[in-house]
């Protein structure tokens, strides 16, 4: 027992990754070469939720599980960012777990966010895009609809932060429950588990970071608009009750 104690990792990882072959591959080894030089006294897992890729996203995430044993795979068979990441919650190891995506990640930001987590005494860390002192790079349209969804969340919802989407640090006991009464499943899933925390009293904080495109998005907004207002249909009769 003393033996598996000693091997469970302090941070799990959680990345979704959907027809990611661009980018994969140099992405997890910039994450891998960044832990090291940031958090070299850390133990940690990565664990990549391939869901319903169709290019060469899986070959490389197994050839990456291969290579580095801290790295996991875990495959859903359809495509679905929000049931990617309430997967990898719930296999995560870790005593806190970091959300991250392939293309917008931070690890001096689980530097930051863990010192507030273990002094501070937080439930969540969340990474901020919109706060005073963040920077945010992508194109103008992205922002401004970030912007509005931000108020929308504030108007209907009494959301008291400025941020939802994006990078995470969270107290992996604490966010199981939420997670578990969490409705939605697509994109935004994490803005739901954010909102509730809030109603069941986790405490959070939040620190500004950059953001800076790397890649297109795979979601188009004309698709994911419409998608993104059902879902927050469901969510209002959902936190209702």
């Amino acid at each position: 027992m003393a033996d598996l104690v000693v091997c469970m990792p302090e941070i799990s990882i959680i990345i979704p990754i959907y027809n990611e072959q661009a980018i994969l591959h140099k992405e997890v080894l910039s994450i891998v070469s960044e832990l090291k030089n940031f958090l070299p006294q850390i133990n940690y897992e990565i664990i990549l939720v391939e869901n319903g890729s169709v290019d060469a996203t899986r070959s490389i995430a197994e050839g990456l599980t291969r290579s580095y044993p801290t790295i996991r795979l875990v495959h859903l068979p359809a495509a679905s960012y929000g049931r990617a990441l309430k997967h990898g919650i719930n296999e995560s190891r870790g005593v806190y777990t970091v959300l991250f995506n392939i293309d917008f990640w931070d690890v001096p930001f689980i530097v930051k966010a863990l010192e507030i987590m273990r002094y501070g005494k937080m439930d969540m860390v969340v990474g901020s895009k919109t706060m005073k002192g963040a920077e945010d790079t992508r194109p103008f349209l992205r922002r401004l609809i970030t912007q509005l969804f931000n108020k929308l969340l504030r108007l209907i919802f009494g959301f008291t932060g400025t941020d939802t989407h994006g990078i995470k640090l969270l107290r992996q006991d604490k966010i199981l429950p939420v997670v578990a009464a969490c409705q939605t499943e697509r994109e935004i899933f994490d803005t739901e588990f954010v909102l509730r925390s809030q109603r069941m009293g986790l405490l959070t904080a939040e620190i500004p970071v950059v953001c800076q495109e790397k890649r297109a998005t795979v979601y188009h907004i004309s698709k994911r608009i419409p998608r993104t207002i059902k879902d927050l249909i469901v969510l209002f009769f959902s936190l209702r009750r």
